[in-house]
């Protein structure tokens, strides 16, 4: 499946300025003949293609950009000038990101749409069939749960003879409510990840199912129903927390214990032309990159103390890296990089070329889901398994350093919540979620409009309550739809 995966992926990863409309390799057009368990496989590899440019420059780590955690970098205020229109609120309706993953998601509806429609026909095991056809509902969820976050109400597309510009936006209970059923019905069939053969690394597992429907249900600040699904996953023995905090940042520590979802990248001398840019993106460009997402002090200076994971999350000018080499930070905005997607001497392909590097791209981790899931517990009042899953992140991020980031003991509900929001920026910043974190907290406003005060920055100042928690939906698709699709407030 990884091979698979990448071969699909050939036309899909591409340079700053293509990134649009792509049509991979392998991918089964409407009139192709869904006739044998060969066809099948290549249909639901095509349904996961779009992961590998998804969502939105993610590569760019653009939501730590865009959020107080990151300055854009980059060449200049013109090189991706669309990320700096999110960090300063002042949004088009043209903005790339908000084209890109529209278009994206939608791919990805289309193509796991196929799947459930002909996938059923086809003459093949029957348990194999039935594992295809819920990996294609994971990830139709996956891709509609990314839409409801960034455009609110959208159409509500389970056919793949409609198209987006002849539907209406669905009220996004609606949308939630497939999302909610694809990944529940998904968790049932999908293997467990330790009956995952080597060769089949990568496709997803029931726990990444339960793990994302978790996430569901506390974006929708339904902590009960997210608390469950998340104990689920913790239940599992499945997974857990790799002791080497930055092992699951590295070709080392791909498929590790910590990994619940990660995007297969595989390095191969017959496909050169094959383009992995995720740690070019935020490369430094005094050693290999193009220098996008700069640390911010504020994201620094979050850190407690002595703790591990400040080192292991940013670099600065001469440090020295784990690979041993000499940092430069070449000419970031803010003096800082990110370490977490620095790709090490040991991880370059034989070419050299980072761009042909096999590094994947770790989506959700243990770490992550613990805290999540003590965030949904102390919600529900459920004070000691809140704390219990808080201080087992705190424990190993200590890496074995005594007289650091001692336990959390507030009990106060108000209290403890601000421990969890504190450690969720520091334990998985820089990957990319602090942005949709804000929003779904009820808080984005008020941190942005503080830091923009803070540091006398245009960065979130901008700001409006009731519109810039959701994206604009792209004028090209309100264009195409003559009128149907009906525009986000504000925009």
């Amino acid at each position: 499946m990884k091979r698979i995966l990448f071969l699909i992926g050939l036309l899909a990863t591409t340079g700053c300025s293509d990134l649009l409309n792509k049509e991979p390799l392998a991918a089964l057009s409407v009139s192709s003949a869904y006739a044998t368990p060969s066809d099948a496989l290549r249909a639901l590899t095509a349904a996961y293609n779009p992961l590998l440019n998804f969502p939105g420059y993610d590569g760019y780590s653009i939501y730590d950009i865009v959020a107080d955690n990151a300055e854009k970098g980059g060449e200049g205020p013109s090189d991706a000038s669309y990320f700096n229109e999110i960090a300063y609120y002042a949004i088009p309706t043209s903005n790339t990101v908000a084209l890109q993953v529209w278009r994206n998601c939608y791919l990805g509806v289309y193509r796991s749409n196929l799947v459930l429609e002909n996938v059923p026909g086809i003459e093949m095991d029957a348990t194999e069939s039935a594992r295809i056809l819920a990996e294609a509902k994971f990830l139709r969820a996956y891709y509609y749960f990314t839409l409801v976050t960034f455009y609110g109400d959208v159409p509500l597309i389970t056919k793949s003879d409609i198209q987006t510009f002849d539907a209406e936006r669905t009220p996004k209970e609606q949308v939630y409510a497939l999302i909610e059923k694809d990944m529940a019905e998904a968790s049932e069939i999908l293997p467990l990840r330790s009956k995952l053969p080597a060769a089949e690394m990568g496709r997803v597992t029931k726990g990444a199912a339960q793990a994302y429907l978790g996430k569901v249900y506390l974006y929708k600040k339904d902590f009960q129903k997210a608390e469950v699904w998340f104990k689920k996953v913790m239940d599992s023995n499945e997974y857990s927390l790799d002791p080497d905090y930055y092992r699951p940042f590295t070709m080392a520590g791909e498929f590790g214990t910590e990994n619940v979802f990660e995007i297969n990248h595989m390095y191969s001398p017959q496909y050169l032309t094959a383009r992995n840019q995720a740690s070019i993106r935020q490369g430094s460009a005094g050693m290999y990159g193009w220098g996008f997402a700069n640390p911010t002090q504020d994201f620094v200076d979050a850190f407690e103390p002595g703790d591990p994971r400040l080192k292991l999350t940013v670099y600065k000018q001469g440090d020295i890296m784990p690979d041993g080499k000499v940092a430069d930070v070449g000419n970031s905005e803010t003096g800082y990089m990110s370490k977490k997607a620095y790709l090490l001497a040991g991880d370059f392909p034989a070419t050299g070329d980072p761009a042909h590097s096999g590094k994947n791209e770790l989506k959700m981790r243990y770490g992550m889901l613990l805290l999540w899931y003590a965030e949904a517990a102390n919600e529900n009042g459920n004070t000691e398994p809140a704390l219990a899953a808080l201080n087992l992140v705190r424990k190993r991020a200590r890496q074995g350093v005594a007289n650091v980031l001692p336990d959390v003991t507030v009990t106060t509900q108000n209290a403890l919540r601000e421990k969890i929001w504190q450690e969720e920026r520091v334990e998985y910043g820089m990957e990319n979620h602090r942005y949709f974190d804000l929003i779904r907290q009820g808080r984005a406003g008020t941190v942005l409009r503080a830091y923009s005060a803070k540091y006398n920055s245009s960065k979130g100042k901008n700001f409006k309550d009731g519109t810039h928690e959701l994206f604009p939906i792209p004028q090209t698709e309100v264009d195409l739809s003559q009128g149907r699709l009906v525009q986000n407030k504000g925009y």
